[in-house]
């Protein structure tokens, strides 16, 4: 079968168009290129692009039924990601994030394609403390990215019917070390810290509750999704994760000491309480015989690691545009390389 994946060179769709390609896929990807390919390894370290048959350069609110043609499924990870990025315009945020997510998949089932990935993220479920939430809990977003999020879960769910089977992935915050890599993520961020200046430093109070998952077990679920009958799938919404690996901040700081050797652990100075705490319970993916997550936070920090000292990051690569979301899309329209509907510009 051939799947069109969108964002497919970025943090989490360069490793799902791997793990598609290995499992017999053909893979027809999208991405609108804010990011240099394979940035963090080296290209003989990791050849994203060769696992693509078909690469498109193109903003998901462009896209037309051509592009789609000869394809089985859609499994979309495109947009703009993370809550800082949501909020440097939510207008864009609301385009992106939602309309064109929406757009593609009404363009999906009117040319039959039958089955949508939708990412979505564990965010939308906003402040709730103690808390263990399930599919079924209200959400409460508190973000331009994740009302966007709530948003697309509702008209996919209002397009869903017995011939289009949409499916609503949302992950938690994810981790782990990917070709095209980010640092304003919460375990790749204390960790990079720690390893690049013996410093651990968190920029608020610790206390907030986050679930976290390896970018390789999102890209499980998304194929797990993918293949399951659709019986079981269909119409469903999934949180992405394990229960385990549900961790409050500075629990998650005092395993990045445990395994980075003569690390301190320091909060910020004037640092608040972070108002996005939540716990999840991911005992219905658990369900699914198709889905088998292998990543602990623990086995994941050591892999940053020793991909860190594969790479001799530095505390300035640590730092650069191509690994904060934020701070390149600030970079792209500071340049002017990006339009006032963010774009890019004619060469």
């Amino acid at each position: 079968m051939k799947i069109f994946l969108t964002g497919a060179l970025g943090y989490i769709g360069s490793v799902i168009n791997h793990l598609l390609t290995e499992e017999g896929f053909t893979v027809v990807g999208v991405d609108a290129g804010f990011f240099p390919e394979n940035c963090f390894y080296r290209e003989d370290v990791w050849q994203s692009r060769s696992a693509i048959e078909k690469l498109l350069r193109k903003d998901t609110r462009d896209i037309t039924s051509d592009d789609l043609r000869g394809c089985g499924a859609v499994v979309d990870f495109a947009g703009l990601a993370n809550d800082p990025s949501g909020e440097l315009n939510p207008q864009w945020t609301d385009e992106i994030n939602h309309q064109a997510c929406v757009g593609l998949a009404r363009i999906a089932k009117q040319n039959g394609i039958p089955r949508y990935i939708f990412a979505s993220t564990c965010s939308v479920y906003g402040a709730r403390g103690e808390l263990l939430l399930t599919e079924d809990s209200e959400v409460e977003p508190v973000s331009a990215y994740a009302k966007a999020k709530v948003a697309t879960e509702q008209d996919l769910k209002s397009l869903a019917d017995r011939n289009f089977h949409p499916t609503i992935l949302r992950n938690a915050t994810a981790f782990g070390a990917s070709p095209r890599m980010r640092f304003d993520l919460v375990v790749n961020n204390l960790t990079g810290y720690g390893y690049t200046t013996k410093t651990i430093r968190i920029l608020s109070d610790g206390t907030a509750w986050r679930p976290n998952v390896h970018i390789e077990d999102i890209a499980r679920a998304a194929l797990a999704t993918l293949t399951a009958p659709t019986d079981e799938v269909g119409g469903e919404v999934f949180n992405v994760g394990m229960e385990s690996e549900n961790h409050k901040v500075h629990e998650l700081a005092n395993m990045v000491s445990e395994a980075l050797t003569g690390c301190k652990v320091e909060i910020a100075k004037g640092a608040t309480k972070d108002p996005r705490s939540y716990r999840v319970s991911f005992k219905k993916i658990s369900r699914l015989k198709t889905y088998n997550p292998q990543w602990s936070v623990k086995k994941g920090i050591q892999e940053l690691k020793d991909a860190f000292e594969r790479n001799k990051l530095t505390y300035e690569d640590f730092q650069a545009s191509n690994y904060h979301n934020l701070k390149r899309m600030q970079e792209l329209i500071a340049s002017r390389k990006l339009d006032n509907t963010l774009r890019f510009r004619p060469q």
